[in-house]
């Protein structure tokens, strides 16, 4: 079934017997016997017969089972599948796998020259590679890509022959021979250095099998990326490392915090826990784990007795009081919860309720208790508040990796004095490094609090009124149009999710890449465009045709390319900045320089960046029309978005393969 592919995956028993005698596989003992056994055994099932007197159907129970088979034939005669048919047929991959896993080196030595001999087959078919992937990755001469991507032509088969080397060198790496893996590091580098998003994606998920010097540059250029989709491949390849880097393990880290801060911590536990058991020093990151997923039940408890400890202090002195107090401490801690910017809530959200809670305490204990009374602001203060700050100190912990055994849980409230003890040279050496830069926030500081300060003690000076009367007027005029832009964009919120609701109603079963792009024209808000790409990828509603992809792939390069061109002008502007700060009459030479050339409009430059992506005339139409109003709109999608259009573009490839494999 495996050798010969006309048989399919249900044949007949007697189209089995008739590919044996083709083939020449000689049988002992009966056929028939055998089939029954494999079905007795529930290794395999008969299919039922369409029309009386015919053969019975025979197929394996799963497709591993025909697999191992296979291999049990391969194995008992190397010579029978030839090198390259083990490397190029995917019905022979798991074969292939099995053989560089458990054979010696000299067994597969043959299918390594193959392998070898077809990457340098390919290598000779492309143009531009890079020369030395070491050399290129070296930390003095790398310097950060910011042109404008493009789709690098991945030749056929070398993904899947990648891929299957990685499988099967995954745990004997030392044994694949470094020029295959040079040659490896030249087609991932040069297509992660030079592709798009998904060509970095695809690179970084076959990187095993590069040098160490170029899979860690692949990985820190995903994990430096805002892709989360492309950071979450780059989490799952650490495991290919034999020592991990200390920015890769903060990287670890922070992804760590980031399942726990969107909630999908306990989801995907154990499938976090049987990656992190994989890595170099797997005990630490495995603590860090198990402290993200107690810290939920740990808060809600301390939250509890805070609760009871704060109100029972509160009935006695007011009964009322614990009305304004007891829904603030009860809720606290579900603001870890929260969707929007999770990573940074987590840590903000609980200070804020806490500093709300020292407002009405101040509130009604200085003003409403006599001085006298025994339970005072500063008792409870004491007693409660660090109980509330636990949950931060811990997340602080699994983020800096310091303090997270066990052990050290109980004594998190104190984590501030402890990581300042274990890390006091490094804060010494960083202060010092940095001495002018704080020094003069500092200097700020102190000289805005003295000027504060001697207004309010001298409120009828010269200078304070101008102070107060330039105040006034920022003021004055800043609030309306704060006011102004936020009522703008509540309204058009409001429009969106109106719209939205609308779409949901009266949704369709299928839709075309056409009414996609007409659809995402509606929404202004980034997050129903988003949402809509979510819900037609769950739901399969894209038709998966070849105008689909083609579209998709147009709007994944233009948005990409935007957000690129975008962090390249800033990147040109903090240059430029920073060279004002040094050199003022710089500053003063670049702004004449400027204002005696004859420049574009920037709605003249922007037009032409929007007019120079070559897709098809209905997506330049598209473009032109979407960022008509708002040339900064293709932008403001953002890199989530950019995310979900690439994940909706590997489904419809996914969908058009599996189609056309059945068709054949």
């Amino acid at each position: 079934m495996s050798i010969d592919p006309n048989l399919g995956l249900s044949p007949a028993r007697e189209g089995i017997r008739g590919a044996m005698g083709r083939l020449g596989f000689k049988l002992r003992g009966n056929l028939e016997q055998y089939l029954n056994a494999l079905e007795y055994l529930k290794l395999a099932r008969s299919e039922a017969q369409i029309v009386a007197g015919d053969s019975q159907f025979f197929t394996f129970a799963h497709r591993r089972f025909q697999e191992y088979f296979a291999t049990c034939v391969v194995f008992s005669d190397l010579n029978r599948i030839s090198p390259r048919q083990l490397l190029t047929d995917g019905r022979w991959r798991e074969t292939a796998v099995v053989i560089f896993q458990t054979q010696p080196p000299e067994v597969f030595a043959p299918i390594l020259a193959e392998a070898r001999y077809l990457l340098d087959e390919i290598a000779g078919n492309i143009s531009g590679l890079i020369d030395d992937p070491v050399g290129y990755v070296n930390p003095e001469t790398t310097n950060k890509n910011l042109s404008v991507p493009k789709p690098f032509a991945w030749p056929d088969g070398l993904l899947p022959l990648l891929g299957l080397l990685q499988d099967g060198f995954i745990s004997r790496i030392k044994e694949l021979p470094d020029d295959i893996q040079m040659q490896a590091g030249r087609f991932l580098l040069t297509a992660s250095s030079e592709g798009t998003l998904a060509d970095q994606k695809w690179s970084l998920e076959v990187a095993g099998i590069t040098p160490q010097p170029v899979l860690l540059w692949l990985l820190r250029h995903g994990f430096a990326s805002e892709s989360q989709w492309l950071k979450e491949v780059a989490y799952r390849q650490t495991a290919r490392l034999s020592q991990i880097p200390d920015d890769i393990a903060a990287d670890i880290r922070q992804a760590l915090v980031i399942l726990f801060a969107r909630n999908r911590l306990n989801k995907e536990f154990f499938a976090t826990h049987a990656h992190l058991s994989r890595l170099d020093q797997a005990s630490r990151y495995i603590n860090i784990l198990r402290l993200l997923k107690w810290i939920s039940p740990i808060d809600i408890i301390l939250h509890i007795v805070v609760f009871c400890g704060v109100i029972g202090a509160l009935m006695l002195a007011r009964y009322e009081l614990f009305v304004f107090i007891s829904p603030l401490l009860f809720r606290s801690h579900l603001t870890m919860l929260l969707p929007l910017k999770p990573e940074l809530l987590v840590l903000i959200s609980p200070p804020l309720f806490l500093f709300m809670y020292h407002l009405i305490l101040r509130k009604f204990f200085y003003y409403d208790v006599y001085p006298g009374y025994f339970l005072n602001l500063f008792f409870i203060r004491i007693i409660f508040s660090p109980l509330l700050l636990w949950s931060i100190f811990a997340i602080s912990a699994a983020n800096t990796g310091q303090f997270t055994h066990p052990f050290w849980w109980a004594f998190l409230l104190l984590f501030p004095v402890l990581y300042f003890i274990i890390k006091f040279r490094e804060l010494i050496k960083y202060v010092i490094h940095k001495f002018k830069v704080i020094a003069f926030v500092t200097f700020l500081w102190l000289l805005i609090i003295v000027i504060m300060s001697w207004c309010i003690d001298n409120p009828d000076s010269v200078i304070s009124k101008i102070l107060f009367f330039s105040y006034s007027i920022i003021v004055v005029c800043f609030i309306p149009l704060t006011v102004i832009g936020n009522f703008i964009s509540f309204i058009s919120y409001i429009q969106d999710w109106i719209k939205w609701q609308k779409w949901l109603k009266i949704r369709p079963s299928s839709i075309t890449a056409q009414e996609l792009l007409n659809l995402i024209t509606h929404y202004h808000h980034a997050r129903f465009s988003k949402r809509l790409i979510i819900i037609i990828r769950e739901r399969n509603s894209l038709l998966a045709t070849e105008d689909s992809e083609q579209l998709l792939k147009e709007l994944a390069l233009a948005l990409e390319s935007s957000i690129i061109s975008n962090k390249r002008q800033f990147k040109m502007q903090q240059r430029k900045w920073r060279k004002y700060l040094k050199n003022p009459f710089y500053a003063i030479k670049d702004i004449s320089r400027r204002l005696n050339l004859v420049r574009k409009s920037s709605q003249t430059l922007t037009r032409e960046r929007v007019n120079n992506y070559s897709g098809s005339e209905f997506f330049n139409t598209w473009l032109g029309k979407y960022t008509l109003k708002d040339k900064s709109r293709l932008v403001n999608l953002g890199s989530e978005f950019l995310d979900e259009i690439y994940i909706l573009l590997e489904q419809i490839r996914a969908r058009r393969q599996n189609s056309s494999v059945q068709n054949d």
